[in-house]
């Protein structure tokens, strides 16, 4: 007997167990719910697609809270988490998130997370933006469209290289190759690129001409939208010894618009310096990419810091798979300037893949600098391939039309044969 009520005691404690861990199952409204989502103060309740720019950050609110009254047997919601995310970047996740929270019956919860929007992610076109209430039993997913569009003007710094670094000696010079990319819609013209150590009062500048946008580019396939500008020399000679701050500004739009990077420049105690150190010989960029039968310019600087004029000239060697030149044959640098010498270099129609060549700079007899370059010559379809190619479609077109008149010519012949058989025999 006691063991008959055992078991139905057993049953009916299983039978509420089972009421109580399956309230959520017969109620088919959610734990929580959004009350509201913002993007930059913008309502999103009756937005459809919302524009935002390259390089804009996000900032995101969203307020959420449970249903009341809560089911039998929930206290509270454990372990929520908030997420957005924006689908589609190739590099990169775009995506932030809250710490956990637990959420209690009748209290609303605001949070706030924070989307950056690459620089060089692709404009003009529509992105998923998913913003998730959720759990590991609830998973409330809100989706927005986003239209990104690029900034009228946007420039960005993609890399800077200092010649012979940025740990010297007092009595060397400085060379610093900035190069920059246009991100912006429109065309960029007359851009200023300055390199400065404002605790020394020492600075220099140079310009490029100009830099179109992707959207130009791809409408005209003219011009560059990336490019680096000339080496700029400082003379550093009479620095005292310590670390400053070295400026790399680029104004541009007018000189409407500005940015800047900030890097530690370190001079060491000024060495004895003989003929051969007084001098600085280097290239910035010494490797590069062309087509076959195209051309492509390669710079060496020189930096003369003795105290008479010095002459260089450029003789190239390994260079038996195209054409060169060497611009100006002759080079004169006076005492505390600077000097250049320009390698012209032209890859022959048959030539592809990595090939590379040496240039030695030479005062007089002796060699003071040798220098390696490398070339990328890419491979492109040539005259002839191209001929061959419209021979090809030319007389694929010129045999179907063939065929199509020898079926028309066998149907006319059909025709006219069946219009002059007799129908039957006549008698008279």
């Amino acid at each position: 007997m006691i063991k008959k009520i055992l078991s139905i005691f057993l049953v009916l404690v299983l039978s509420l167990s089972g009421l109580v861990f399956n309230a959520k199952d017969v109620n088919a409204e959610p734990l929580f719910r959004v009350m509201d989502i913002d993007v930059d103060n913008t309502d999103m309740s009756d937005v459809n697609v919302l524009y935002v720019e390259r390089g804009d950050t996000l900032n995101i609110r969203v307020e959420t809270e449970t249903v009341e009254p809560l089911p039998i047997g929930f206290i509270s919601i454990k372990d929520v988490r908030i997420k957005a995310e924006i689908d589609g970047y190739e590099y990169d996740d775009i995506e932030d998130s809250s710490e956990m929270f637990d959420m209690e019956a009748g209290v609303r919860y605001v949070k706030h997370l924070t989307l950056s929007i690459p620089e060089d992610i692709d404009a003009s076109q529509n992105y998923d933006l998913r913003i998730r209430v959720y759990n590991r039993e609830e998973n409330i997913e809100t989706p927005y469209t986003l239209r990104i569009k690029s900034q009228r003007h946007l420039l960005d710094i993609k890399d800077v290289l200092f010649t012979p670094g940025l740990n010297l000696n007092a009595d060397q010079p400085l060379f610093t190759t900035v190069r920059i990319e246009n991100m912006g819609d429109k065309k960029e013209e007359d851009i200023k690129v300055e390199v400065s150590v404002p605790q020394l009062g020492r600075s220099g500048a140079t310009y490029i001409d100009e830099l179109v946008s992707f959207e130009e580019l791809d409408r005209f396939e003219e011009g560059e939208t990336s490019e680096s500008s000339d080496s700029i020399y400082m003379d550093l000679r009479g620095a005292q010894p310590g670390t400053y701050d070295l400026i790399v500004k680029v104004e541009y739009n007018r000189g409407h618009d500005e940015l800047t990077q900030s890097y530690k420049l370190t001079i060491a105690g000024a060495s004895k310096v003989t003929v051969q150190e007084s001098l600085i010989v280097d290239a910035t960029e010494k490797s590069k990419s062309t087509a076959a039968g195209q051309g492509v310019v390669y710079k060496v600087d020189i930096a003369n810091m003795g105290s008479t004029v010095r002459t260089f000239t450029g003789e190239v060697s390994g260079l038996d798979w195209g054409s060169y030149r060497v611009d100006p044959a002759l080079t004169i640098v006076q005492p505390g300037s600077t000097g250049e010498l320009f390698v012209y270099v032209s890859p022959n129609q048959d030539v592809n893949g990595q090939k590379t060549f040496t240039m030695n700079v030479k005062e007089g007899n002796n060699v003071v600098k040798q220098i390696s370059f490398q070339t990328n010559v890419i491979e492109t379809e040539g005259k002839w391939d191209n001929v061959s190619t419209g021979l090809e479609i030319g007389f694929i077109v010129l045999l179907i039309i063939l065929v199509i008149l020898g079926i028309i010519l066998a149907v006319t012949k059909m025709g006219k044969k069946e219009n002059n058989e007799p129908l039957g025999e006549s008698y008279y």
